[in-house]
Parts: C-alpha cells; structure tokens; sequence
C-alpha cells in the first residue's frame, strides 16, 4: 500500500513538473535525453516567437520544423549537383534518386507535424522513422562510401532523433 501512494506521488509530481515547465527549463530538461544536447538546446531555442513560452508539443512541432527546414536544403543542393557534369552519370542517378526520397522525407516531416497539431502523437513516431527510412535510402543510391550529401544526412538524421526525443517525451511524459 505504501509503495503504490509512493509511486503514485511520484507519477503526480512528474506530471505536475511536465505540465509546470516551459520555455528554456523545458528545453534544457528536454535535451538532457538527446545525444546531441547542445545542437538540441540550440534546435529547440530556434524559434523567437514560441521557445521562450514552449511547451513539450511546442518543442516537438519546432523540432519538426528545423529538421524539415533541413530537408528542404537537402533538396536544393540535390537539384544543384544533379546538373554538375563533373560528377558521373551513376552518381547523377543517385541523386535524381535521392531527390525523390528526400521529397519523401519531407512530406513525411509534414505529415509528423500534422499528426501532432490533431493530437495524434503515436502517428508522428512512424514519420519520422519513415524520414529516417527515407535519408538512409538517399544515401544507398549514390554511389561510394562517402557520398556527396553524407554530412547533410548525418545532420538531418541529428535533427531527426532531437525530434524523436521530443515527441517520445510527447507521448509518454511521465519520464520527464
């Protein structure tokens, strides 16, 4: 008896610090979970306008956005490289492959931040592992061990897992 009111105290106060946190308390409490805490700190403090006032859904849909934004350069310097004669025909096809995928990924970032606003937190996990799917899948088709977007995806990929982070914390708060 006495270890279950000791859980359930437990349970109560994580709610209550979840519910309590915002802005950089948040952010920082958030990022002690990510790998890449400083990159996490500095993601979730990107946005001037929500990241002072934050809370966990507002982290996640900021998180979500910045690891989008990424895609969408990604994107443009896949456009670029496809049309450099420098680069061989296998490569070029690897990156018009790529091109598509990384759409993929980004419509699936979307998709995980419209999941989020209707409050569907299980459904954003499955896109962004599906974005993840996506980059790992843009790296495959391009030819070498050391292709020519590996720093963007190993930076997408970063942006991805701080994501990932958030909306596991989303979905179960009580780890908080």
């Amino acid at each position: 008896m006495v270890l279950c009111i000791v859980a359930m105290a437990h349970q109560t106060i994580a709610l209550e610090t979840l519910e309590t946190l915002k802005g950089q308390s948040l952010i920082q409490k958030v990022c002690t979970f990510s790998a890449t805490r400083n990159l996490c700190i500095e993601v979730l403090s990107s946005d001037p306008y929500k990241s002072p006032n934050a809370n966990l859904r507002d982290l996640a849909i900021i998180s979500l956005r910045v690891a989008a934004t990424n895609a969408s350069g990604i994107l443009g310097e896949t456009k670029i490289l496809i049309d450099d004669d420098k680069l061989s025909p296998d490569v070029q096809q690897g990156l018009s492959d790529c091109k598509e995928t990384i759409l993929d990924a980004e419509s699936q970032l979307e998709d995980s931040i419209a999941a989020i606003m209707v409050d569907s937190k299980a459904e954003t996990q499955l896109w962004l592992k599906a974005a993840l799917a996506a980059i790992d899948t843009c790296d495959a088709s391009i030819p070498g061990d050391d292709d020519i977007l590996s720093i963007e995806s190993v930076a997408f990929r970063k942006l991805c897992n701080i994501a990932i982070t958030v909306t596991k914390l989303l979905l179960n708060p009580i780890k908080l």
